[in-house]
């Protein structure tokens, strides 16, 4: 699964974030985009005040302090599309 996780340098919440995303990153085969925020003016005025940011495949994204078990129930919610016969066959 592809997500792009955007932040900022010096974030705490930022960092406790992506702790937990390393943490989860082989139990949902993580694929983690990091995307430091400050490197780039646009996407700075764009997440400034949002950071942390967990984008999906999908475009929904979870910001701020996100809470763990939001975290997870979107993990589960794309685990199980992807496991789906269906979404295998494509």
């Amino acid at each position: 699964m592809d997500i792009t996780f955007y932040f900022a340098e010096g974030c705490w919440v930022c960092d406790s974030i992506r702790e937990t995303l390393n943490g989860l990153q082989e139990r949902y085969a993580l694929r983690i985009r990091n995307v430091n925020i400050g490197e780039d003016e646009e996407i700075y005025d764009l997440y400034r005040f949002d950071v942390p940011v967990i984008e999906f495949e999908d475009g929904t994204a979870l910001h701020g302090r996100i809470r763990r078990k939001d975290l997870l129930a979107k993990l589960e919610h794309f685990k199980t599309l992807s496991d789906s016969p269906s979404r295998k066959t494509e």
